[in-house]
């Protein structure tokens, strides 16, 4: 997968739940222009972040398969 179908779909996510950039990066703790290059697929998503995510928007297994985009 590559970044930008990753930050893509984190986008999507972000976006479905009715989270804005500047929300996310508050709650989160890290600079808006990190989500925005990450969504933009312009900067890789680090691992700590990356957990972040998950735990933020309670993600369950299936949903994190399907953010990684990972096939059967």
């Amino acid at each position: 997968m590559t970044d930008k179908n990753f930050g893509f779909k984190l986008k999507k996510l972000r976006e479905s739940k009715g989270v804005s950039q500047l929300t996310l990066s508050i709650d989160l703790d890290i600079p808006q222009s990190k989500v925005s290059k990450i969504e933009n697929g312009t900067e890789k998503i680090t691992l700590s972040y990356f957990l972040k995510v998950l735990a933020y928007f309670s993600l369950t297994p299936d949903e994190v398969i399907e953010l990684l985009g990972v096939k059967n």
